[in-house]
């Protein structure tokens, strides 16, 4: 009879989640999670058949954590600004996290220019729609006009060099908004 695993498949998904959320996805590999345990590597390659499929369960634990912030944005009113706020307020708490969701070099090519695949955007996208009376078609451009916004600020704070402050970042939304709002209604 097989030894009983000194590690269960959830204890190596937290260890490897917080090595991310920590270090970087950079570091996570193999020996860099072993070492973390404090064991060989032979547990991990029992619990994943390889360090990309537990790669995948970190990413979705991360994705669920980012839903969780957009989510709390589309409770607050306005919900669009909310949620963009939200989206800063991850880069801001969680970095690395930010970094391996939406600045992989690997991500493929965005199908608007809101990062790829988020599938947060139809209900923070739809906010717009309903809440400010605007078409579809305008809707969607106003949405990627301030998700190019957003996302920079965002990326500005995961690197560790954004200079605004929360009441500035608020304030610098509500102004790029406006004017996009009024561009849409002449």
């Amino acid at each position: 009879m097989p030894p009983k695993a000194r590690y269960t498949r959830e204890q190596i998904i937290d260890t490897a989640y917080e090595l991310v959320r920590t270090r970087g996805e950079a570091y996570l590999s193999a020996r860099s999670l072993a070492a973390e345990l404090g064991t060989s590597t032979a547990p991990i390659f029992t619990a994943f058949e390889s360090i990309e499929a537990l790669f995948t369960e970190v990413v979705a634990r991360a994705q669920a954590l980012y839903t969780e912030y957009i989510n709390e944005g589309l409770a607050q009113t306005p919900a669009f600004k909310g949620a963009g706020l939200q989206y800063i307020r991850f880069a801001k708490d969680e970095p690395e996290l930010f970094k391996m969701l939406f600045m992989r070099a690997d991500s493929g090519a965005p199908s608007h220019y809101f990062p790829s695949g988020d599938k947060n955007e139809p209900q923070v996208r739809g906010t717009i729609e309903g809440t400010y009376g605007f078409d579809g078609e305008q809707a969607r451009r106003i949405y990627n006009h301030l998700a190019v916004y957003v996302h920079g600020i965002a990326v500005l704070y995961a690197q560790g060099s954004c200079i605004f402050t929360d009441e500035d970042v608020s304030r610098m939304l509500s102004e790029v908004f406006m004017a996009l709002a009024k561009g849409e209604k002449i």
